[in-house]
């Protein structure tokens, strides 16, 4: 295959162009690999000490970055003596010492619970926007994808099956990724179909995006039309910059209300789907 970065193909690269880009190139490992007989500064500064950085700067630039991960109290303490978070930090803070451009992670909240898994998303979504680094993540959980990606690439069965904004991933893919990941969403689909009895009476779904998600789009639309909406079943969640939500409504009316009905809706959301 090839490996473009900045319009560069790396597999072309000879073997001293291939090390430079790769020093602007840091990687945060699933399972830490910090150096077991190094303290948590030795740890950070190794990569400083191979590049033969005077001492005074290294140790500037390595107690300012335990600061940021809010490491400095841990500084002395080896592996074996931090948590599965302190370790995650750690080997974050290492990734950042030399300044780079991108960094890569591998299942980075994989061996975490649940509230150091959303203390180190915050830091790393600290680090992409105040530090500017461009982030690369490998996972299998969602909620990392939701909060901190802008797009996303989902490989199934060895080839890429998609690749686009992550609204529009989670969107165009939620039926498939509530199979694939147990994410199921509570409806009863037989019977909420059955609901729906009336010869010109519809199911449709209504999904929103961005600002429009918290704005009355349905209530104002539904005023201007002689139908009877009954709404079985809604939700919002939020991904890292924006909203987003989904509606399961029934709608009640005759046929030519509902087309001019659903001719509106679907020019003022995201998306409409009639399911029945």
């Amino acid at each position: 295959g090839e490996i473009f970065l900045d319009k560069v193909d790396l597999t072309k690269l000879n073997n001293n162009q291939l090390r430079n880009v790769r020093k602007k190139i840091s990687i945060v490992f699933q399972h830490f690999n910090l150096l077991s007989s190094r303290t948590v500064y030795e740890n950070v500064s190794l990569p400083l000490e191979i590049e033969k950085v005077p001492k005074g700067e290294i140790e500037v630039r390595v107690n300012k970055l335990l600061e940021d991960v809010n490491l400095l109290h841990k500084k002395d303490s080896y592996p074996s003596q931090l948590s599965g978070g302190e370790k995650q930090r750690t080997a974050i803070a290492r990734a950042l010492i030399n300044n780079p451009d991108i960094i890569l992670f591998d299942e980075p909240t994989s061996s975490l619970d649940p509230s150091t898994t959303q203390r180190i998303l915050d830091l790393i979504l600290e680090i992409n926007k105040s530090m500017k680094k461009s982030i690369l993540i490998v996972t299998h959980e969602m909620d990392v994808i939701k909060k901190i990606c802008d797009k996303v690439v989902y490989l199934k069965n060895g080839t890429v099956d998609f690749f686009g904004k992550v609204h529009e991933f989670f969107i165009e893919k939620e039926n498939e990724l509530n199979k694939e990941f147990y994410q199921e969403i509570n409806v009863d689909w037989k019977r909420v179909k059955e609901v729906v009895q009336g010869e010109n009476d519809r199911l449709i779904k209504v999904v929103f995006w961005g600002e429009k998600t918290h704005e009355p789009i349905l209530h104002n639309i539904t005023k201007k039309y002689d139908i009877t909406l009954n709404i079985l079943y809604g939700k919002i969640e939020h991904l890292k910059d924006n909203p987003y939500g989904t509606l399961i409504v029934e709608v009640i009316s005759t046929q030519r209300e509902m087309e001019k009905f659903l001719e509106e809706l679907s020019a003022n959301v995201y998306k409409v789907e009639v399911l029945k």
